[in-house]
């Protein structure tokens, strides 16, 4: 591990693992003025970083490294997504045994043994996909459905989160990332209210709703830009923790400019 660098007094500091992704990126970038980082990555580092910034070479699948990379943080986002383009199920079975489900009982033991007060958890909406794919409107406490093996190793991050959030006392925070393009368009049509897309301002600002609404102490919600009225329910993001989003993918502007886009 690189050595600590001190934050700014008074401000939290926290630990991002994936964090050169798209989703990382947007949280380092778009929180610059609210926390100061330590970032997870296992191979290149983006030259774009900030003065100050904290890197850690290392892999979410190692307990040790873990542990260590968590020391003194305030709060961990654990964005450690695998994408399974071109893979096997076979293949994503694999790395979702091997990689991603030991790497969040990683983060949640690193979060226990340093007294970290919260982990944000990013799960995703395929946890609950069979809805989806049947066309049921879904809440975030009907029973886990998912559509691959990828969703369930999300929906075992989720129970352990709740575990952990019982039995030790962490704040834990999972959000059910649906599409995330890491940009300010969700490029592509969706009808009036059957959007999948979130935004980069939405994710960040769900992500800092959910450190600083220090009251909530276990939550799972659907992080989803509006327009998805019709697929999930974002009441308890909006009554919980305050969020609202301001982006919309189904959105009139959006539909003309990709619907001319296809003639």
């Amino acid at each position: 591990m690189d050595a600590v660098v001190k934050g700014m007094a008074g401000r939290k500091k926290l630990l991002i693992t994936g964090a050169a992704g798209k989703a990382g990126r947007t949280i380092w970038t778009h929180l610059r003025d609210h926390y100061d980082f330590r970032l997870v990555l296992r191979s290149t580092v983006p030259d774009d970083l900030y003065e100050g910034d904290e890197v850690v070479r290392g892999d979410v699948s190692d307990y040790d490294a873990m542990v260590k990379a968590a020391a003194g943080v305030d709060a961990i986002v654990h964005l450690a997504i695998r994408r399974w383009g071109g893979m096997s199920p076979e293949e994503v079975a694999a790395a979702t045994l091997e990689v991603d489900m030991p790497g969040v009982y990683n983060m949640y033991e690193a979060a226990r043994i340093n007294a970290v007060p919260a982990v944000i958890f990013a799960s995703t909406n395929h946890v609950t996909g069979m809805y989806e794919k049947e066309g049921i409107y879904t809440r975030p406490d009907m029973p886990v459905r998912p559509d691959s093996i990828y969703g369930t190793g999300k929906a075992f991050g989720e129970a352990l989160g709740r575990f952990y959030s019982d039995w030790y006392g962490i704040r834990v925070l999972c959000l059910r990332i649906a599409n995330f393009n890491g940009k300010d368009a969700p490029g592509r049509y969706y009808e009036p209210g059957l959007s999948r897309w979130l935004s980069r301002r939405d994710l960040a600002d769900m992500v800092w709703r959910c450190i600083e609404r220090e009251e909530v102490k276990f939550g799972i919600f659907y992080g989803v830009s509006g327009g998805s009225e019709k697929k999930w329910d974002l009441s308890n993001a909006r009554e919980l923790l305050g969020y609202e989003p301001q982006d919309e993918g189904s959105s009139q502007a959006f539909r003309a400019k990709y619907r001319q886009e296809r003639r």
